[in-house]
């Protein structure tokens, strides 16, 4: 039995915020090898904003170590005045 997606939110196949930024992530790692990890974090989180997620930028920074460990220790995420070393 085949039931019709009504929702009104066009990225509605989504099942989280987590999900979003995890394919998100997927994407731009794909397309965009040699980007700094910030840019990335960025982009992910601008693209869950508009896909109606609010994901963290701690979130998506922690995301971004799984796929690229060779980044751990080594950069410092920027949420307004609040810095964190991403480990």
């Amino acid at each position: 039995m085949h039931v019709e997606d009504r929702s009104s939110r066009h990225h509605a196949k989504y099942v989280s915020g987590d999900n979003v930024a995890h394919r998100c992530l997927m994407t731009y790692l794909d397309m965009f090898s040699n980007m700094s990890p910030n840019w990335y974090i960025q982009n992910v989180y601008d693209s869950c904003s508009r896909k109606g997620y609010e994901v963290s930028m701690l979130t998506i920074a922690k995301l971004f170590i799984l796929y690229r460990p060779n980044w751990k220790g080594k950069f410092v995420l920027q949420e307004g005045s609040k810095f964190t070393l991403i480990e």
